[in-house]
C-alpha cells in the first residue's frame, strides 16, 4: 500500500470545512499491531512517568469504565490474569488511547490518552461534547448537531471510523499542551513538517460511547510523489479560516508551508 492511500479521501480538492466522514468500522482497531508499529512502548512510558497527563475519570467514569472491561472480554481481548478492572490497568492493556462518552449528557467521563493531539485530557473531563467543541471555531456552528445525533444513533453491534488531521514540526505522538512542542514557524525546514492523521473508532457500550484513538505522524517529504494528496492539503490550508488556522497552531508557519507543498507538487 502507498504512504497516501490511507489519507488520499481527506485531501480531495475542496475548500476546507469541517466533516464527519463517518464509515463501518472494526473491533480490531483495539488489537495490537505489529512489534515495529507499536506505540505500547511509549504509552507504557507516559503513565509510568506523567499519569497525570494521561489520565482522568469523573464519577460517572467508573460504570463505562466497567463496560469497557466487559467489551473486552466479549471481544476475547482480556490480558491473563484478569486485574481489577480499572483505569490504568486498561490504559496498560489496550494499545490505542480512548475516551469514554456518558451517554445521558455525552459528558467526557472518564479517559486515557497518551498521545495527545494539543489538548488536555484533565481540562475536558466533565465536560459536554458542545463544551468541548465550542472552543473550536465553527465546528459546533457547521456539524455539532451531526455529531450528537450520530453518537445518538449508533447500533449496539457496530462501530464507526473516521480520522482528524493536522501539522507538526515533529513526529512525536505525544502533543500535550504541558510538553511545549516546537510550533510550526517560517524558520521550518520540509523536512520538520508531519501530516498528523488522527484515527478514530466509535463503539457504542451499555452506559455510552467509547472512542478509541490511534496517531500516525506522515513526513510531508514521504508525499512528494502523491501531487493529488498535495493538491488537495494545499487547497484545504489555502481557504483555512484564520481563527482555525489558530486553533490547529498554523498561524505562525501556515505561509511557510504552503510555500514547502507548492514546491513538492
Amino acid at each position: 500500500m502507498k504512504r497516501g492511500d490511507e489519507v488520499r479521501h481527506l485531501f480531495t480538492p475542496n475548500d476546507f470545512s469541517w466533516k464527519m466522514r463517518m464509515r463501518q468500522g472494526a473491533k480490531s482497531f483495539f488489537s495490537e499491531t505489529a512489534a515495529a508499529d507499536s506505540p505500547q512502548k511509549e504509552r507504557l512510558h507516559w503513565l509510568d512517568t506523567a499519569p497525570e497527563l494521561c489520565l482522568a475519570s469523573s464519577p460517572k467514569g467508573d460504570v463505562l469504565i466497567q463496560d469497557c472491561w466487559k467489551l473486552a472480554a466479549d471481544w476475547e481481548m482480556l490480558p491473563t490474569p484478569v486485574s481489577e478492572g480499572n483505569l490504568i490497568d486498561l490504559g496498560r492493556f489496550w494499545e490505542p488511547d480512548f475516551i469514554l462518552l456518558d451517554g445521558a449528557t455525552f459528558t467526557l467521563a472518564a479517559g486515557c490518552v497518551c498521545m495527545a493531539s494539543s489538548w488536555d485530557l484533565q481540562d475536558s473531563v466533565g465536560k459536554t461534547l458542545d463544551e468541548i467543541h465550542d472552543r473550536v471555531p465553527g465546528l459546533n456552528r457547521s456539524i455539532g448537531h451531526s455529531i450528537t445525533r450520530f453518537l445518538e444513533r449508533i447500533p449496539a453491534d457496530q462501530s464507526f471510523y473516521r480520522e482528524n488531521w493536522s501539522l507538526t514540526r515533529s513526529n512525536q505522538l505525544n502533543y500535550h499542551p504541558a510538553l511545549q512542542r516546537p510550533r510550526l514557524d517560517s524558520s521550518i525546514s520540509p523536512n520538520e513538517i508531519y501530516l498528523r492523521i488522527e484515527h478514530q473508532s466509535f463503539v457504542k457500550i451499555p452506559h455510552g460511547v467509547l472512542m478509541g484513538i490511534r496517531i500516525n505522524p506522515i513526513a510531508l517529504t514521504e508525499l512528494s510523489d502523491e501531487p493529488e494528496i498535495l493538491q488537495g492539503l494545499l487547497q484545504q490550508l489555502s481557504t483555512m479560516p484564520e481563527e482555525v488556522a489558530i486553533y490547529k497552531g498554523l498561524d505562525a508557519g501556515i505561509e511557510k508551508v504552503i510555500e514547502v507543498i507548492s514546491e513538492l507538487i
